[in-house]
């Protein structure tokens, strides 16, 4: 039996029932749950650096093979709490540099690319373009890479830009699963948001030794610093702004949800938002509820407006919590006084000299270019390729890759808009790519984790809309009586 079974047994427009391998499939994943959990209480976390990924390989391949909804949900997670548990290892076992831990979402979600080798002539459908568009900007620049720089840095590299298009078009290619994919992305987040927003805020407030000993060891001046009440929160994740991502992310998919832990949910994720101070998560929450206010219904915007009043009053409580208040006023301030914000600054000159200097070759320095040629110390002011979308791809694949690689995201664009439903996760996944766009010039939103998430919404907003089974089932939805934060 392959990979394949599900979609030989269940072709499109027909899905697996939800309680197949039911008990084989809880069976795995509290393997995978309860052998970190065992380590870090046993003060063995070291065991993990080796242990983990080759656990989560195998439960993730068996995933694929019994259920790829749970599947995709175990993605999704693995991005959200792997580099906790390399910080766990390197807190009971020493820290190193490269922690082998962190390489286990890039393996499962790499997984996906697997039953997409048994079928390469799908990339020569028109639905398919946007994927085929992005992997032969991505081999271009590969190519280039390979010639001119160290191997290692080339193949690091090159699984945050593959990866994300490799799961995106899984998600596409198994569209009859879109309601169940749906589904479990939701939970996903729900959980997610709850958990590690609660996280997030403890971590605030107190910072707990292994967050504290590791930060200590990369010296980024990106977490402020490490202090309880100074640091900016990153939660179970690598960086402040990538966990702010994640957060503006789910709190723009809750904001559909009928469960009923989503009020504590987003309570949780909005105020460790706030502790994030990411400025460019902020501008993202904002972009994508200014675009639901507008597609929405008149009772769902009621409920939005009620809503985003509860956002501002817990932003301004915070703003009254002693050793709160002055660092998050203080980077608010910076919205009406750009010119004089380091960062702001920081980025604007570093965009100049960069695009001068890919003025001088239009061809691209190749895929791993911009940790090998570009990358900035820990604690440099300076821009860094990685905190620019535009940077990242003009220094990797060039006038040349950058071009195709648009002309993909040009026409997915153009897909999505062309069939457009009033689904509410699709207008809420239209609400997240847009928001990831407004921050696009202010992080490299194409590629890992970021990545992943953009790929994978804008592959669901196509699954709805090529979808059989989709249109056939609304899954309790109605357009007009959309659940909000503010509903009972």
């Amino acid at each position: 039996m392959t990979v394949l079974t599900d979609v030989q047994q269940y072709p499109l427009g027909a899905v697996a029932h939800p309680t197949l391998h039911r008990g084989q499939v809880l069976c795995a994943i509290l393997i995978l749950v309860g052998m970190p959990t065992v380590l870090i209480l046993g003060h063995q976390a070291g065991l993990l650096r080796l242990a983990f990924p080759a656990l989560s390989l195998a439960i993730g391949a068996f995933l694929l093979w019994r259920s790829k909804p749970h599947y995709v949900g175990l993605t999704f997670w693995l991005w959200f709490v792997t580099p906790f548990l390399g910080r766990m290892a390197d807190y009971q076992s020493g820290y190193t540099p490269a922690n082998p831990v962190e390489i286990a979402p890039y393996l499962v979600a790499g997984l996906a690319g697997i039953p997409l080798l048994a079928n390469l002539r799908c990339l020569t459908d028109r639905g398919t373009v946007p994927y085929a568009c992005a992997l032969a900007a991505i081999f271009y620049g590969a190519v280039f890479g390979l010639v001119t720089l160290p191997l290692f840095n080339v193949l690091r590299a090159l699984l945050n830009w593959l990866v994300p298009v490799i799961f995106g078009l899984f998600i596409y290619q198994n569209r009859e699963f879109y309601p169940e994919f749906r589904r479990v992305i939701e939970k996903s987040f729900l959980y997610g948001v709850l958990i590690l927003g609660a996280y997030g805020i403890y971590q605030f407030f107190v910072l707990p030794e292994w967050d504290r000993g590791w930060m200590l060891h990369v010296q980024m001046n990106s977490f402020g610093e490490i202090d309880p009440m100074k640091t900016r929160a990153f939660s179970t994740m690598n960086a402040p702004a990538i966990f702010a991502a994640a957060m503006a992310t789910g709190l723009l998919l809750l904001f559909n949800s009928k469960q009923k832990l989503r009020l504590l949910a987003a309570a949780c994720g909005f105020v460790s938002l706030i502790m994030t101070l990411s400025r460019s998560s902020w501008l993202s929450l904002v972009a994508g509820g200014a675009y639901l206010l507008f597609r929405l219904g008149m009772r769902a915007r009621v409920n939005f407006a009620i809503a985003s009043l509860a956002c501002i009053a817990f932003m301004l409580a915070a703003t009254q919590v002693p050793g709160v208040d002055e660092v998050v006023e203080t980077r608010m301030r910076t919205f009406s006084q750009p010119s004089q914000d380091v960062s702001y600054l920081a980025r604007i000159e570093g965009h100049q000299r960069a695009l001068r200097e890919i003025a001088e070759e239009p061809w691209g320095e190749g895929i791993g270019s911009t940790d090998t040629n570009h990358n900035t110390e820990g604690d440099d002011d300076m821009i860094g390729p990685h905190d620019s979308t535009l940077l990242e791809f003009l220094y990797s694949l060039g006038w040349v890759g950058t071009f195709i690689y648009l002309l993909g995201l040009g026409y997915l664009l153009f897909q999505v808009i062309r069939h457009s439903r009033r689904d509410p996760f699709v207008l809420a996944s239209h609400a997240i790519l847009i928001g990831f766009a407004a921050q696009s010039m202010l992080n490299s939103v194409m590629l890992g984790v970021l990545g992943f998430m953009v790929w994978t919404f804008a592959s669901m907003s196509l699954a709805a809309a090529s979808s059989p089974e989709a249109r056939e089932r609304a899954l309790d939805y109605q357009p007009n009586s959309t659940a909000s934060y503010a509903t009972t």
